[in-house]
């Protein structure tokens, strides 16, 4: 029978090449949504045939199960639900993209599909978040013009050893102005504190934004494929237009050759953000769903 590891940050070199293995492109299947979400979820892992099967705790369910990432796809869900039936729990699986509900019909003739939309990543295109071109984007350019003119002095960076305690710095100094305390919010401090001390174990990238030599906002992300995840997106709300040119100088520095799409993951339900994510017309909503085996 599978036996499971709790998932720890020690850890996240054992996993990282799985990754590779993904089939879509939602956050979930990306170093930095899974270690950072670890905690939350009770995430744990075995590998077994050279995959990894990750279980996880979601909602009502003690335990579901991303797709299996390696070679053996089948044999591996196979044996989660081996694992289910010995301890009489529901066969559940969870983050089921429309390219992983494919991979699951071709297992099972039947099974239920949930989903949210608070789940739902926004997906963007690249060069559209550079360029910001055409009449749906004017208000941001409003704010990155503002921006520009009245902090004319500001200069974007990428997040090297010698700067990153600034960023620590910031972080520390602007996290108890956030009005939002729910449980998901403070986890997402919570470990955007540890991936700033620990940045060089998630070997993610990351820019930062000054104005008069001190840092105002920074962004973390991560390529996958031909994607560019945004995991952390914070600013100073004193400055005016901040956010606007984080999100767009991020893209502009990272998403390289090869990159097309820019994923800026879920809006948790919060009517702020998701009004936020939305004014920038995202190419598709990554709709993710658990997946109930009957």
């Amino acid at each position: 029978m599978l036996t499971f590891k709790k998932l720890s940050l020690a850890d996240i070199d054992v996993v990282r090449p799985f990754f590779s293995y993904s089939l879509s492109r939602a956050c979930d299947n990306t170093i930095g949504g899974t270690f950072m979400w670890r905690d939350f979820f009770e995430t744990e892992y075995c590998i077994l045939n050279e995959t990894l099967i990750i279980k996880v705790k979601h909602l009502d369910y003690s335990a579901a199960f991303p797709l299996p990432l390696g070679p053996d796809l089948t044999g591996s869900v196979m044996e989660i639900e081996k694992y289910c039936k010995s301890l009489d729990i529901p066969l559940v699986f969870c983050c089921a993209t429309k390219e992983e509900i494919s991979a699951y019909s071709k297992l099972y003739s039947s099974f239920e599909l949930v989903s949210n939309e608070d789940w739902d990543d926004y997906l963007y295109i690249a060069e559209d978040l550079v360029n910001l071109a055409g009449r749906k984007y004017s208000g941001q350019r409003n704010h990155i013009n503002y921006f520009k003119t009245n902090y004319y002095d500001h200069t974007f960076e990428e997040i090297a050893p010698d700067n990153i305690q600034e960023v620590r710095d910031f972080y520390s100094g602007i996290s108890s102005t956030f009005a939002k305390r729910t449980g998901l919010f403070s986890e997402g401090q919570v470990k955007t504190v540890e991936l700033l001390n620990h940045f060089s174990e998630y070997k993610l990238s990351g820019g930062l934004l000054r104005v008069s030599g001190s840092v105002i906002g920074f962004a973390v992300g991560e390529v996958h494929k031909d994607t560019l995840f945004v995991h952390v997106e914070r600013a100073d709300l004193k400055f005016r237009g901040a956010y606007q040119m984080l999100a767009k100088l991020f893209p502009a520095r990272f998403a390289g050759e090869g990159v097309l799409y820019v994923n800026r993951e879920e809006d948790d339900g919060d009517p702020g953000l998701r009004a936020a994510k939305k004014a920038y017309h995202p190419t598709e909503m990554i709709r993710k769903h658990l997946v109930i085996i009957r």
